[in-house]
């Protein structure tokens, strides 16, 4: 289970642009090293034979096997000039042959499948961004939300061990409707743990900030009052001094039924699906009057 979490972030990174690219070049990189590493096999494989035909009197090389294990340690810098002193043919075979192996494995090899990645990573990078366009085009399908079945995947640790007891209703039903209707129903199930732990986050967070709206609230007013440029006459204090007398006890009840407001908007949020009208909506947002506007405009309004 925690490998396939794991998996799972894997799979969200490679849909930023930042570690989007660089996945897609290691795993290129893993068929480039798959590829090199069967043709090793292969020039591990005949230097073994060779091995097992030159030193099979050694206890070292009495089995094939034993000789492609010491050819491997060999290619891994493992190994022992003086295994061959008592060697029939001659203890310089032995160091002949353990010399051209290092040249084959160490140098020729080793410099081969680097220059091999290091082929791959320029070819790649020049494309980066293709290939971070390219990850998200083919995550699409993935991370496609299915009307049907999406119950089964959608839900977050530990909460998806209930996707094990929906498993006979995904498998039985048949009709499409009722699996519409069912999975919807699960998955705002399963998401309901989750929205109201971080509605409650918001009802904290909000209401700490209640007192300092408040206050910030009747420095505003204060502030209006002073500004004896603007206001020119009695007349026209009188209403900002009543709207101030009236603010300071009903202000606060006011924006806790706001407050009160606001989580119940935040928690309906949560499960909103009409992604197409929240961006039309968001959309109109920017013609929303900003507060030194707004400031302007009042200005200009108590000047008249």
């Amino acid at each position: 289970m925690v490998a396939f979490l794991w998996f799972r972030a894997i799979l969200t990174l490679q849909l930023t642009e930042t570690f989007g690219p660089i996945l897609r070049i290691l795993i290129v990189m893993f068929g480039d090293v798959l590829k090199f590493l069967f043709l090793w096999g292969i020039i591990l494989f005949m230097l073994a034979s060779v091995a097992a035909l030159l030193f099979g009197e050694l206890d070292q090389f009495k089995s094939f096997f034993d000789c492609l294990l010491k050819i491997f340690n060999t290619a891994m810098a493992t190994f022992e000039i003086a295994e061959f002193e008592d060697l029939r043919i001659g203890a310089d075979t032995g160091k002949l042959y353990i010399a051209l192996l290092s040249l084959i494995n160490n140098i020729i090899l080793l410099n081969f499948i680097v220059a091999i990645l290091a082929d791959t990573y320029t070819k790649f990078t020049e494309n980066s961004l293709g290939l971070y366009y390219d990850g998200i085009i083919s995550r699409i399908p993935i991370f496609e939300d299915d009307e049907r079945y999406g119950g089964l995947i959608l839900g977050t640790p530990p909460f998806n061990v209930f996707a094990v007891v929906m498993i006979p209703f995904y498998v039985f039903v048949k009709d499409e409707e009722l699996l519409r209707r069912g999975n919807d129903l699960f998955t705002k199930m399963l998401f309901a743990p989750i929205a109201l732990i971080l509605t409650g986050i918001f009802l904290a967070l909000t209401l700490a900030m209640v007192p300092f709206a408040y206050l910030a609230a009747i420095a505003k007013k204060i502030s209006l009052m002073r500004r004896k440029k603007r206001i020119s006459s009695a007349d026209k204090l009188m209403p900002k001094v009543a709207d101030l007398l009236v603010f300071i006890p009903t202000g606060l009840p006011l924006l806790l039924i706001a407050w009160l407001k606001d989580a119940a908007y935040f928690l309906r949020s949560t499960y909103r699906s009409d992604v197409k009208e929240y961006g039309e909506s968001a959309a109109s947002e920017e013609h929303i009057i900003t507060e030194p506007q707004f400031d302007i405009l009042e200005a200009f309004i108590l000047e008249k």
